[in-house]
């Protein structure tokens, strides 16, 4: 094993040498990472979490979060204060900072700077573009129906030929003048300014799409921290620092010297795309990752007994940060199919039967068993609450398949076994080990499951078109308060992010109920309350809310862990001095070295 780690680890440093750290060119405070795969850099494309995050490097909200307060809070980004909110608590007034630049690009042909600089126009443009229905963005969610006339515009784009549109724009988002624009609602939501700090609400540049037409994906112009290098698809990415970027400084920043440092703190960021996981641990043993993930297969050759990281690692400096993901993994049943629509005392006996205690030995208990859909630390998660569906109990369930008509699994139509089918997003054998456990968990109570492992694009058209049974998915919190996985469960999400299609009218007027109220003790009341009601209805079998497990070499500064800091790396900084010295005594690790022994 000792030889196959040396070999590799000479494989490693090739492909460092190779295509990484070339000697003389790249700055000081240069980072490191392994980075999914990137599909675009269209801010009103980037759906997927890749491109997402790599979308807030380049370009910039009108909101941020505060990095470092807890609970999350939202502060300015592109503004110059919060943005100020009328007495009928539907109109919001936004006013920009005056030191607002998309970044120098051959798209603005040698233009002076103040012709690049980002005014109200160029805010109400990036937002209409979203609901242009032509350009079918994956994000228009985040506006529909909440902006005046903003529906009215994706119905009308549909039909049109040009962008006429645009000039004329809608009641909804109002120019007072260059610097000044208002915001009209059509009905008051407290949540509406959450949307306005994910990346996929960042402003871009008319002139920038115009130049670029069909590369604009690939050609990012924005006003944000970073611009880009160079992008070789698969490959890597190189991000340099914008100069031109608004005068924002991180005071607690671990360096005293970077306190008073303008942001971004780093001046190169390069992005491997490493599919293979051996290929970005050796890459990051060795030094040539700042920052790196641990995967299910490395988990017991990097945390021992208690959660700790081994002796070897925490000798070279390396940091563990254990993190709970704002996200909840479940399985969802199709109340589109009418055995599992109308038979909920089969939707609890299949609850019941599911051994969450497996799936937490599956991810090496890099999990926090589910009781409901909102996750800890949020308003509406109730830490007493037992969800009296979520416990593994076989006989109760064997009661509740009698209750259904199906006594020991059996359908009376048939006489055989009731089958089920169970879809997942992936063929791998982490996938494949999931499925034998479902086979194994309902094959107590009598059910066959016929498990179907998907390629992505195959699993969501079914979710799409509702042609499944029993699925599992998780999903991600893209705001930190509870509506964001109730609505999940809202009727007329069913198809998009409600994939189970659930409706439920009781529901759906709880959930209208909950909309227009702030921040209070009555809505988390309120919020618990869904909670419980959802719990006897038995939607989904909710698993888990996942804890991921990060490593950071000590000469990486500033990393705090952030559910929405999506704009990260520019308060991150590099102790190039200290990577230097360090990596001077670095040596392969053999796997007992890892494993502690």
């Amino acid at each position: 094993m000792r030889i196959l780690l040396l070999f590799l680890a000479s494989i490693t440093a090739l492909f460092i040498s190779s295509c990484g750290q070339e000697p003389g060119k790249n700055p000081a405070k240069s980072m490191y990472l392994n980075c999914g795969r990137v599909k675009t850099l269209d801010p009103a494309l980037a759906a997927d979490l890749a491109s997402r995050n790599m979308v807030a490097a380049f370009y910039d909200t009108l909101l941020q979060y505060d990095y470092t307060a807890r609970p999350y809070k939202l502060i300015p980004s592109m503004l110059k204060s919060m943005p100020e909110l009328d007495k009928t608590k539907t109109v919001y007034t936004f006013k920009l900072r005056d030191d607002l630049y998309f970044s120098k690009n051959s798209c603005f042909k040698n233009l002076p700077k103040s012709k690049r600089k980002v005014i109200s126009q160029d805010v109400i443009y990036s937002f209409l573009r979203i609901a242009d229905g032509r350009l079918h963005s994956p994000v228009f969610w985040m506006f529909r129906g909440k902006i005046k006339g903003i529906n009215a515009f994706r119905s009308a784009t549909l039909k049109s030929t040009d962008n006429l549109l645009y000039k004329k724009g809608i009641s909804g988002l109002e120019i007072v003048n260059k610097h000044t624009f208002k915001i009209h609602l059509t009905q008051p939501d407290p949540r509406f300014l959450y949307a306005l700090a994910i990346p996929y609400a960042s402003v871009i540049s008319k002139q920038a799409l115009e130049f670029y037409g069909e590369s604009f994906s690939e050609n990012p112009v924005g006003s944000g921290p970073f611009k880009l290098r160079e992008w070789i698809r698969d490959y890597r990415l190189i991000l340099d620092r914008n100069d031109d970027y608004r005068r924002e400084y991180f005071p607690q920043a671990q360096n005293p010297a970077d306190r008073k440092r303008a942001l971004p703190l780093l001046d190169r960021v390069v992005c491997y795309i490493i599919k293979q996981e051996v290929s970005a641990w050796l890459l990051f043993l060795q030094g040539g990752l700042d920052l790196s993930a641990i995967s299910k297969d490395n988990f017991d050759n990097v945390v021992g007994l208690g959660s700790e990281l081994t002796p070897a690692l925490a000798e070279r400096g390396i940091k563990l940060l254990q993190m709970p993901e704002f996200q909840i993994r479940y399985v969802g049943f199709n109340f589109n199919d009418p055995l599992l629509e109308n038979n909920l005392n089969l939707r609890k006996a299949i609850s019941l039967a599911y051994n969450v205690d497996n799936i937490k030995a599956h991810y090496n208990g890099q999990m926090i068993p589910a009781e409901g859909p909102i996750p800890p630390g949020v308003a509406g998660n109730d830490s007493k609450f037992k969800n009296p569906y979520s416990r593994y109990d076989v006989k109760r369930a064997r009661e509740y398949m009698h209750l259904a008509g199906y006594p020991d699994g059996i359908d009376p139509k048939t006489g055989e076994a009731l089958t089920l089918t169970y879809d997942q997003n992936g063929n791998s054998s982490a996938y494949r080990q999931l499925a034998e456990l479902m086979i194994k968990d309902m094959g107590k109570i009598g059910i066959k499951i016929v498990p179907l492992l998907n390629n992505k694009p195959r699993f969501f058209q079914k979710l799409r078109k509702g042609k499944f049974q029993l699925f599992r998915l998780s999903w991600i919190g893209d705001y930190p308060d509870a509506e964001n996985f109730l609505q999940l469960f809202y009727s007329k999400n069913a198809g998009s992010c409600n994939r189970a299609f659930y409706q439920d009218a009781k529901f759906d007027h709880m959930f209208e109920e909950i909309i227009p109220m702030p921040d209070s003790p009555e809505r988390t009341k309120k919020y618990k309350q869904m909670v419980k009601y959802l719990s006897t209805k038995c939607p989904w079998i909710f698993e888990s809310f996942a804890i991921s497990y990060q490593l950071n070499h000590s000469w990486l500064q500033n990393f705090v862990p952030h559910d929405f800091a999506f704009s990260r790396w520019k308060y991150l900084s590099i102790d190039a001095e200290k990577r230097a010295e360090m990596k001077k005594n670095f040596r392969p690790l053999s796997l007992k070295e890892l494993r502690g022994k």
